[in-house]
């Protein structure tokens, strides 16, 4: 005769919950994440606008162009000083950048009036449009990131952005120069 086999139940004094992520795994996957985002983020609103890529294309600009118009929509007017702050750039770097696009006629540069030292970078009315439609849908993907949080869950998310914030700046700060792109 055949025994049925017994049936062990297993008590645990434990939870069923499983352990929480490590330091090194949560790493490991925010890695990953950042990486894949950026990629992301670089694709959102579909590149710059066919009348801006034909602008630069006769000018010559590239890439790293693009990062100072979207920053000087973002805040304008501004002064040189403060969009090489913005960018993370040295002034004459900056400069040289404003001056190109200038040349190209997205940017306009004008002089402080109450400072006459400082320029001020402003939009060219020509692309105004077209330039803040592009910011707006390239932003699209983090404001919806935000409006899905609560107010708590926000303030969490933004914590976290400012202390890597600051470690990138710290760790940057530390690393031997490297020659402007």
């Amino acid at each position: 005769m055949r025994r049925k086999p017994s049936t062990v139940v297993a008590t645990s004094t434990q939870s069923s919950k499983p352990d929480p992520p490590t330091l090194d795994s949560d790493l490991e996957q925010l890695s990953a994440l950042l990486w894949e985002t950026m990629q992301g983020l670089k694709r959102a609103g579909g590149g710059a606008p066919a009348e801006l890529r034909e602008a630069a294309a006769r000018a010559s600009l590239g890439p790293r162009h693009a990062s100072t118009v979207l920053a000087v929509a973002a805040g304008e007017p501004l002064s040189v000083s403060e969009l090489a702050r913005r960018l993370g750039l040295g002034l004459s770097t900056a400069s040289a950048l404003v001056g190109q696009l200038s040349r190209a006629g997205l940017l306009e540069r004008s002089e402080d009036d109450a400072d006459r030292r400082r320029t001020i970078v402003r939009l060219h009315d020509d692309y105004r449009v077209a330039i803040l439609k592009w910011r707006r849908e390239s932003l699209a993907p983090l404001r919806g990131t935000l409006e899905r949080l609560s107010p708590q869950a926000r303030a969490g998310f933004m914590e976290g952005w400012r202390a890597l914030h600051e470690e990138a700046t710290r760790a940057s700060a530390r690393a031997p120069s490297q020659p402007a792109q």
